[in-house]
């Protein structure tokens, strides 16, 4: 196997109802297993391990930026101490079907910060209320929708009676001419990437603003293509929509 490293310049990172790709410069993001000592005496001289409960943490460095819900001081504030914030980590740019981390976390703290003639900067410490799941994006929040549609199918895989499929979903714009559009998603899945006989999964709650929503759907489930479906209603005249969806598989 041979080496292609990385350089990290164009990292996705969508917190609840913004975008902070464009305001980011840094997150940490930490997954791990709580280590007990199973040792007996027949272990022969050995220790014994076994995995506990399962954590995750997350760190997020930011330039500081206010202004509505799509910017990062104002997310923070109204998602301090809330502790079913939906995130989304992309390595890349994004796209469908490229590498996504989504889980739900408690946002511990917001700490901006910063001294005289240097940027105003903040950090933020989140800790998970959800697995981690490692999955794909299947929307990508630099497409904007004016109509109702389908997504792309990803082969995500099925669901054994043990697993659930965790699904983050971030409205990040929403606007029109005139009149109110709203905005319905839901996850389908089937036995083939055409989705001859799609099947509803799941449906996130209507929004009509900015919204940040998760979603779980547990297994047993042999279909294993997913893909994300939306409604763009609500009468407006000539409605747009950015938002992101991403989804993978784990433990229940």
């Amino acid at each position: 196997m041979s080496l292609s490293p990385q350089v990290l310049t164009d990292c996705r990172i969508y917190i609840a109802t913004a975008d902070a790709t464009g305001v980011s410069n840094k997150i940490e993001y930490s997954v791990e297993y709580e280590e007990l000592d199973r040792t007996t005496f027949a272990s022969g001289g050995a220790k014994e391990r076994c995995g506990g409960l399962a954590d995750m943490s997350a760190n997020i460095g930011h330039f500081w930026q206010a202004g509505d819900l799509s910017m990062p001081d104002d997310t923070f504030w109204a998602n301090l101490g809330v502790a079913t914030v939906p995130l989304t980590v992309i390595p890349t740019s994004g796209a469908v079907g490229t590498l996504a981390y989504v889980t739900r976390v408690l946002e511990c703290s917001y700490k901006p910060m910063g001294e005289v003639g240097k940027l105003l900067s903040a950090t933020v410490d989140l800790k998970g209320t959800w697995p981690v799941a490692r999955g794909a994006v299947l929307h990508p929040q630099g497409t904007a929708r004016t109509a109702t549609g389908t997504g792309t199918a990803q082969q995500l895989g099925a669901l054994s009676s043990a697993q659930s499929l965790y699904v983050t979903y971030h409205l990040l714009s929403i606007t029109a001419d005139s009149g109110s559009p709203t905005l319905t998603v839901k996850i389908q899945s089937d036995d083939n990437s055409g989705f001859t006989s799609a099947t509803d999964r799941g449906t996130f709650t209507v929004s009509s603003a900015l919204d940040g929503q998760t979603m779980k759907i547990d297994g047993a489930i042999t279909d294993d293509y997913w893909r994300a479906a939306w409604t763009v209603a609500g009468g407006a005249t000539n409605p747009s929509v950015l938002f992101a969806v991403a989804a993978g598989i784990a433990h229940k």
